[in-house]
C-alpha cells in the first residue's frame, strides 16, 4: 500500500505501507488486521499494569449529556476541541474528549462511605477532540484510543501514595514496550490547575521540547520549565538609579552597545508579535534571539512579528519599545532574571533607560524559555546544577493530580468515621494506546520499515517462501503448521511475488524473526534465519527451528 502524500511522519509512512492501518480523514484511522493485533497487545500490556495498581476496568458512554459539561466549566474552556450533536427530544450531547464528567457522578451513585474509598476506575475507549491540526499520523488524531483511569481518596495524602504507584506502573507499560521513558514536570492544562506529569519519550519526532537532565534524571516541559542560564560575569551588580537619557541611534541591539558602551547581555531586547489577542511584547537578553517556535508552542498558536503598521497605530516607539510603563502586554524569557542595571527603551522615540531593573522599575507575570538554541547551551538543571539538554519528544501518556474540582462540580462526597460530609479528592491517569503505538513507531524503526518490539509485534515470526518449486512451498507450509501447533505467532507470506518485493515488506513490516525457505536452504536441509534488528542471516537445521525460536 501507498503512504498519501502528505504522510508527514515515520509512523504515518510505515504503518500505512505496512497495512497496520489505512487513512479514512484527516486524523481519522481504520485499523486493519495487522495494526489491530499490535492494537491489542498494547492494550493488554496496559491493562495488567492498570490491574497490578488496583485499576477496575469498565466501559463508559462515548455519547455525554452536555449538561454534565456545562457542570464542570469545561463545556466553554474545551469548547473549541469539543464536538457536538442533538438528540432525540433537541437533547444536547458531546462525543467525550475525556471522562471526568462521566466517572465522577457513577462513582457518586455507588460510593458513600469512607469504607467505600479509594476507587480506581479505568477503561480503554475511543476519544474525539476536534484538533485543528491532526498530523503525524496516529500520533495526533481527531478519533483516537485512550486508557484513562481515575482514583477517588479520601484525602491528599491516600491520593499521593496513589499517584506514586500510577507513576511506576507507567513506567513499567513503558519499558515493557521497549521505549525509555522520562517523567516531566507539566503544566496541568485543562484538567488541572497544579502541575501535571507526562511521560516523554525522546525522538528527533516529538512534537514537544522537554529540558532534561541526564545527572539526575530531571525533566520540565518547555512549558514550565525553571532550568536557568548561567549569568554573564558583572551581571549581578548592586541596582542603580533608574535614569532616562537621550539616545540617538538606530534599533539595532549593535547600535545599543556601541551608543551606551555595553555588552549585548545588558540590553533588555523587546520583540514584539501579532497574536490572535492583539499584540504582545516578549523581552529576552540582547544577546539572545527569540526562538518562534518555543513561542507557538507556549502560546498554542501561530505567531508573526508586528508590522511597523501595526506598532505605529498602537502608537509604540519603534526601537524604543520596554516594559516600562507601557499599556502592551509583556512575557519574558528567563534570561533576563539574573541580570541588574538593563539599558532598554523609554517608550519614545531616541530615549533609553539605564539601569532597569526587573521587579522595581517593570514587572513580567510570565516567564518561559524562547531562546534560540544555540543560546540554550549552558542551561542548567534547577535540581543538580549540572547542564541540561533542551531535547525533541513525543507525549507517551500523562497523569493529573485533579483535587476536588469535579468532585465539587457533582457534589461528591463521603461520610466519615464521624458521621461529616468531606469532600473527595481526585487523580486522573492517560494513556493514548494508539498514540503509543504511533510512538513505538517513530522510536523503533530504519530506513526499511518498522522494528517492532517482540511484546507488541503482530506476530512473533515472519515466514516467507523465495520460489516457484514445489518442494519450497511444501517445505514452507510444512513449517508453518509445524509453528502453529506449537503454538508459535507465525505469518506465512506465501504470495507468488518477486524476491526483492518479499524481504523488502518483511523489513517494512518489521516483525522481530524473518524465516525464509528456499531452494537455496533446502539443499543445506534448513532454513535462513535473520532478526530484523541484525543485518547477517544464519542457516539452522530444519528439524531444530522450532527449538531454536
Amino acid at each position: 500500500m501507498n503512504a498519501p502524500a502528505d504522510a508527514d511522519s515515520a509512523n504515518a509512512r510505515f504503518l500505512i505501507q505496512g497495512g497496520f492501518i489505512e487513512r479514512e480523514a484527516a486524523g481519522i484511522y481504520n485499523f486493519l488486521p495487522l495494526g489491530l493485533r499490535v492494537l491489542k497487545k498494547i492494550n493488554q500490556i496496559i491493562r495488567e499494569e492498570m490491574d497490578s495498581v488496583g485499576g477496575q476496568e469498565i466501559a463508559m458512554p462515548v455519547l455525554h449529556p452536555r449538561e454534565n459539561w456545562v457542570a464542570t466549566g469545561r463545556d466553554q474552556t474545551m469548547k473549541t476541541v469539543l464536538y457536538r450533536t442533538k438528540g432525540a427530544g433537541d437533547h444536547d450531547f458531546v462525543l467525550g474528549p475525556s471522562h471526568e464528567e462521566i466517572v465522577t457522578p457513577l462513582v457518586k451513585k455507588f460510593s458513600r462511605s469512607y469504607k467505600d474509598f479509594p476507587v480506581v476506575l479505568y477503561q480503554i475507549q475511543a476519544k474525539f477532540r476536534n484538533e485543528p491540526r491532526a498530523k503525524a499520523g496516529i500520533l495526533r488524531g481527531r478519533e483516537f484510543g485512550m486508557k484513562d483511569m481515575y482514583s477517588f481518596h479520601t484525602d491528599e495524602k491516600d491520593l499521593d501514595k496513589y499517584y506514586e504507584q500510577a507513576k511506576e506502573a507507567y513506567l513499567r507499560v513503558y519499558k515493557r514496550m521497549g521505549l525509555e521513558a522520562y517523567i516531566v514536570e507539566a503544566s496541568g492544562g485543562a484538567f488541572s490547575d497544579k502541575f501535571s506529569h507526562e511521560f516523554a519519550i525522546r525522538t528527533p519526532a516529538g512534537e514537544d521540547t522537554i529540558f532534561l537532565c541526564e545527572s539526575c534524571k530531571y525533566a520540565q516541559n518547555l512549558e514550565i520549565a525553571q532550568a536557568f542560564m548561567d549569568a554573564p560575569p558583572g551581571a549581578d551588580e548592586k541596582e542603580k538609579p533608574l535614569k532616562e537619557v537621550s539616545a540617538k541611534r538606530g534599533p539595532s541591539i549593535a547600535e545599543g552597545e556601541k551608543l551606551h558602551n555595553i555588552p549585548a547581555w545588558k540590553i533588555l531586547k523587546t520583540v514584539v508579535y501579532k497574536v490572535s489577542g492583539g499584540l504582545l511584547g516578549v523581552c529576552i537578553r540582547g544577546d539572545l534571539e527569540i526562538n518562534a517556535e518555543k513561542l507557538e508552542k507556549f502560546l498554542g498558536e501561530e505567531v508573526r512579528t508586528a508590522k511597523v503598521e501595526e506598532l505605529k497605530t498602537a502608537k509604540l516607539a519603534i526601537g524604543f519599545i520596554s516594559p516600562i510603563g507601557s499599556a502592551l502586554p509583556f512575557i519574558a524569557d528567563h534570561s533576563i532574571k539574573q541580570v541588574k542595571n538593563f539599558c532598554t527603551g523609554a517608550n519614545k522615540h531616541e530615549y533609553d533607560y539605564l539601569n532597569a531593573n526587573l521587579g522595581r522599575d517593570f514587572t513580567i507575570k510570565t516567564f518561559a524559555h524562547f531562546a534560540d538554541a544555540s543560546g540554550d547551551a549552558s542551561l542548567k538543571c534547577p535540581k543538580c546544577k549540572k547542564p541540561v539538554k533542551e531535547e525533541k519528544a513525543i507525549e507517551a501518556g500523562n497523569i493529573f493530580k485533579l483535587g476536588t474540582k469535579f468532585a465539587e462540580a457533582f457534589g461528591l462526597t463521603y461520610t466519615d468515621e464521624k458521621g461529616t460530609e468531606q469532600p473527595i479528592t481526585m487523580g486522573c491517569y492517560g494513556i493514548g494506546n494508539t498514540r503509543l503505538m504511533g510512538t513505538i513507531v517513530e522510536a523503533s524503526h530504519d530506513e526499511k520499515g518498522i522494528i517492532w518490539p517482540k511484546s507488541v509485534a503482530p506476530y512473533q515470526i515472519h515466514l516467507l517462501h523465495l520460489g516457484k518449486e514445489p518442494e519450497v512451498k511444501k517445505a514452507a507450509l510444512e513449517l508453518y503448521e509445524k509453528l502453529q501447533r506449537q503454538g508459535v505467532e507465525v505469518m506465512y507470506d506465501d504470495r507468488d511475488e518477486s524476491a526483492g518485493k518479499k524481504l523488502n515488506d518483511a523489513d517494512l513490516i518489521g516483525i522481530p524473526v524473518r524465516v525464509l525457505v528456499s531452494k537455496k536452504t533446502l539443499e543445506k536441509n534448513g532454513v535462513e534465519i535473520k532478526r530484523r534488528v541484525e543485518a547477517k542471516s544464519e542457516i539452522i537445521s530444519a528439524q531444530d527451528v522450532v527449538k531454536f525460536l
